[in-house]
């Protein structure tokens, strides 16, 4: 998957521009991010990236770093 779309998919649930978006972006800071974005990203993580996430991954997000870590982490590799 290209590092683009999986910044697309999360733009998308957060409603912001995907150049808005890099690993230093504090999602907390975003006025979207709340708990329902969050199980948004759950879903739409899963269904268009193959990303599972726990209740306990949600726990831990907060910069979109945690996004592309959390997808290496199950071995999704990341394309520029």
């Amino acid at each position: 998957m290209k590092r683009s779309e999986l910044r697309q998919i999360v733009a998308g649930v957060l409603e912001v521009k995907p150049e808005e978006l890099n690993g230093d972006s504090d999602l907390t800071t975003i006025g979207t991010f709340d708990s329902v974005s969050v199980l948004s990203l759950m879903v739409e993580l899963g269904e268009k990236a193959g990303i599972r996430m726990s209740p306990a991954d949600t726990r831990d997000l907060r910069y979109y770093r945690d996004i592309e870590r959390l997808a290496e982490r199950q071995g999704i590799e990341l394309l520029d």
